[in-house]
């Protein structure tokens, strides 16, 4: 893979997160192209074989500046071979010399208007100079040999203004390689930046008519409707694609929520259920889907029995944890302990370092009693965090009730020494550790742990 199938999606998101003001990163790590090896020099002299490999070598070593006078002396001696100022060019843009660069590379296509590992070196001279526009002539001719350079042409487009271009490409690599998320947030930034909607509202309308079968220009008029504030003409647009195209399931992403608002529940159930099983539909948005159910389900309880029918189409798919650990939080905003820690933990597998989500699994193991699971978590979570004291006095919580008291002792002394400045915590170390001397039958040990904690409460109240 050449650069920019390599870099894509790091330079796009640059593009879209840090935008023109802030500094732009640019890998110059380009897949090289292979070497010329001497075959490829053809008839040339023993001393223009000797200054070119004597470039090849200082270039391997970073002496770009010595690789330069090298290749200079080869053009001396024969200037037509392209190749001299491929190399020239790749020296300069190592030195950041970019006008040098851009006159070799310039060469270069002269003879060879298509070499498209040029060109993509071209691009990166402009590129990191911010010459856009220059970007745009260069990623316009780059298309033609990958079509995922228009990824890189719509941000182009954007940071020249030209909006409708940029959607234009959004529209065709939605076609060709369907929805993708971080194409869907820079349509949502091109679209804030139009200021006159309209302009875009009658060049679909007029797209509509001309193709009333793509899918597309109506999603996109619904988007642009919504953004606009004009909801009913959003939701008639969305009808009338379901209208024209029953079997559209991105529609749904759009119908689900004109029919809560609409207070046509299950309606809205259905599309939620067509969408969350669309395989055209990413997980963000999935996410989303669900995430808007949940404040529905807030005011109106009745329907929560569907939530379990909606979740059975999600819970066998990949990067679900956000699903479930919303799930969770909705459960246990509402205190139902059960639900809460069941979501937590089908959402922690594939995100086992948060440290806010394991700390609440392990609390709520630890309150419905599931102490074997607590025990397991929460050697987990102290071999990823071994300073958090929490997870020390949960583990001794478990051991004390599975009647392993005297490893309870251990582990809580050995955790104690992580608190600081938490007179609280401290208090609850000393009382645990009382309770699992009070098991072993140790009273003595009991009581003087069981007054430590006595003492650090009142300080703490007082």
């Amino acid at each position: 893979m050449v650069f920019m199938s390599k870099y894509l999606k790091e330079i796009c998101f640059l593009f879209l997160f840090f935008g023109i003001g802030n500094t732009i990163a640019f890998s110059q790590d380009i897949e090289p192209q292979q070497e010329v090896n001497i075959d490829d020099l053809g008839d040339v002299s023993d001393q223009f074989q000797e200054n070119f490999f004597e470039a090849l070598k200082q270039k391997a070593i970073t002496n770009y500046d010595k690789a330069i006078e090298a290749l200079e002396k080869c053009v001396e001696i024969d200037p037509k071979p392209s190749f001299l100022y491929a190399e020239l060019g790749k020296n300069y843009l190592e030195l950041k010399v970019y006008d040098q660069a851009e006159e070799n590379f310039k060469k270069v296509l002269k003879s060879k208007p298509n070499d498209k590992y040029v060109l993509e070196l071209l691009y990166e001279v402009y590129f990191l100079q911010r010459k856009y526009k220059e970007s745009v002539d260069v990623v316009e001719k780059l298309v033609v040999f990958n079509s995922m350079f228009k990824e890189q042409l719509a941000n182009l487009y954007f940071l020249e203004k030209r909006y409708d271009d940029a959607l234009e490409i959004l529209d065709e690599l939605n076609e060709e390689y369907g929805v993708d998320a971080y194409r869907d947030q820079l349509r949502k930034k091109i679209a804030s930046k139009i200021t006159n909607p309209n302009s875009r509202i009658a060049i679909l309308e007029k797209k509509i008519k001309e193709n009333p079968k793509s899918e597309q220009n109506y999603l996109n008029l619904i988007y642009i409707y919504s953004q606009s504030n004009q909801k009913e003409k959003a939701f008639e647009m969305a009808k009338l694609l379901l209208k024209k195209n029953p079997k559209s399931e991105l529609v749904h992403l759009a119908l689900y929520k004109f029919y809560l608002e609409d207070n046509k529940v299950d309606k809205a159930i259905n599309s939620m259920k067509i969408a969350l099983q669309s395989t055209k539909i990413n997980t963000e948005s999935k996410y989303k889907v669900i995430n808007d159910f949940l404040p529905f389900l807030n005011k109106n309880p009745q329907y929560e029995s569907q939530l379990t029918k909606i979740m059975t189409l999600v819970a066998e798919g990949k990067d679900n944890a956000k699903v479930f650990t919303e799930l969770g939080h909705f459960y246990y905003k509402k205190d139902r302990k059960e639900q809460a820690l069941n979501f937590y933990e089908r959402g922690i597998k594939s995100n086992a370092s948060d440290f806010g989500l394991l700390k609440r699994i392990l609390l709520l193991q630890l309150d419905l009693k599931r102490y074997e699971k607590a025990e397991i978590g929460s050697l987990l979570a102290l071999e990823m965090y071994p300073a958090q004291p929490i997870f020390y006095l949960a583990n001794g919580v478990s051991l004390i009730n599975l009647d392993k008291s005297q490893e309870a002792i251990e582990i809580l002394t050995q955790g104690i020494d992580y608190v600081i400045d938490d007179q609280k915590m401290e208090s609850d170390f000393y009382k645990q550790i009382s309770a699992a001397y009070q098991k072993l039958g140790d009273a003595t040990k009991a009581s003087e742990y069981q007054q430590k904690a006595i003492q650090l409460q009142k300080n703490h109240n007082g």
